[in-house]
């Protein structure tokens, strides 16, 4: 879709780049995720469940894997393979050409550049795919999100806010983008 590779659902994808090992969600991942996403933070910045509970880890894993056909990469960030520190998620947009990237770190783990690391990381397989730019959204009181925005190159553009209300919260969402790299002309139509 939109110039993004769909992945077979029988091969495993897995990014090792920028000291980072991105691999699919499993199974046995379910209380790790449970504990890094059923959070007032993880809440409040992002349009995950909440509660974010042992049932709904499952049906995410599940939903994550039946995306990959689409286009839509879901990956736990590790160091090595084992135990998920975040997610990093890298999608199509409505442009051909652009890709956009969620990420989430666990609160345990910040501080080690993680989201910056696997945003980067996964932009190198969305090169290999065809997209020539990637963007986020990320709301303009995340000043968090806002610092790995930057640390993985991207620039806030000047496009109007979006307003995105969503589970009783109101958030003005900033655009950021940049070009990937290798991308002769990141320029969209």
């Amino acid at each position: 879709m939109f110039g993004m590779r769909r992945f077979a659902p029988d091969a495993p994808v897995v990014v090792e780049a920028e000291g980072l090992v991105l691999r699919e969600w499993r199974e046995d991942d379910v209380p790790t995720m449970v504990a890094l996403f059923d959070t007032a933070e993880m809440d409040r910045w992002t349009p995950l469940a909440s509660p974010f509970d042992e049932a709904v880890a499952r049906a995410y894993v599940d939903r994550a894997h039946a995306a990959r056909a689409g286009g839509t990469l879901q990956l736990a960030i590790t160091l090595d393979g084992g135990a998920a520190l975040g997610e990093v998620l890298l999608f199509p947009t409505e442009h051909a050409g652009m890709c956009e990237l969620a990420y989430a770190v666990g609160a345990a783990h910040r501080g080690r550049s993680l989201g910056a690391r696997a945003v980067r990381a996964v932009l190198g397989q969305a090169a290999e795919a065809g997209y020539r730019r990637g963007r986020l959204r990320i709301a303009v009181d995340n000043v968090a999100s806002r610092c790995v925005a930057e640390a993985a190159g991207f620039s806030l553009t000047a496009a109007p806010l979006l307003r995105r209300e969503r589970k009783g919260y109101v958030l003005d969402m900033g655009t950021w983008e940049r070009c990937l790299e290798g991308a002769r002309d990141c320029s969209l139509p």
